[in-house]
């Protein structure tokens, strides 16, 4: 019942998506659009509405949306080595990370890697129930150390802690270590055609990048 609707939605292999637009139940152009996910299918029908009220039309919107190949940090594709995919997204809010994990599932490849950095002390402890469910569609989880930010050290909440909670909901969770040592972990473990995501809003993206190296 919208009036901006997405209809014959595809996935294509390479993440991409093609659909049909739909105003007022009036056919309005097809979309091909290189970033993932359903929250991107959204996204692009808010900017569409935006671009008609402004008189932009229908091949203008898919042209501009073509081109747009995405945001810094957010599904970011930071290159590929030995077959292997490596993704960085910023999420560090379990909806978040939900929305990236699923985007990530509509990319052909084998095993999903998630390296999540938990971001502050007090978010980590908050939402520790909510993180230790959010990890649904990963097959390998690695935990790296919280990303302190502006707090002071608590030591009632770990890496190690929510690395154990994310294994209670039935995955497999791990915490490895600092930076080194998790990449080190990757470079033993990961196979070709797997994807490798590091996923959080610290600096957990230099894993990704040293394991490109």
């Amino acid at each position: 019942g919208a009036v901006w609707q997405a209809k014959n939605i595809a996935h294509e292999a390479d993440g991409t998506n093609t659909f049909d637009v739909y105003y007022k139940g009036e056919f309005f152009g097809p979309i091909h659009l290189q970033v993932p996910g359903e929250h991107n299918i959204m996204n692009a029908l808010a900017s569409i509405a935006s671009a008609h009220y402004l008189g932009i039309s229908p091949e203008d919107c898919n042209k501009g949306l073509l081109h747009f190949g995405g945001t810094e940090r957010r599904f970011q594709r930071k290159g590929v080595k030995n077959g292997i995919q490596v993704i960085d997204d910023y999420a560090h809010h379990p909806t978040e990370i939900r929305a990236a994990l699923a985007a990530a599932k509509k990319v052909q490849h084998n095993k999903t890697w998630c390296v999540f950095q938990p971001h502050t002390y007090s978010r980590t402890k908050f939402l520790f129930d909510e993180f230790g469910e959010s990890f649904e569609e990963a097959d390998e989880i690695i935990i790296a150390d919280i990303f302190a930010a502006r707090e002071a050290f608590d030591e009632t909440i770990s890496a190690a802690m929510l690395a154990e909670r994310v294994a209670q909901a039935g995955k497999s969770a791990r915490y490895v270590g600092d930076f080194e040592a998790i990449r080190a972990y990757l470079e033993e473990h990961c196979q070709e055609g797997d994807l490798l995501m590091t996923v959080g809003a610290g600096d957990v993206f230099k894993i990704g990048e040293a394991f490109l190296k």
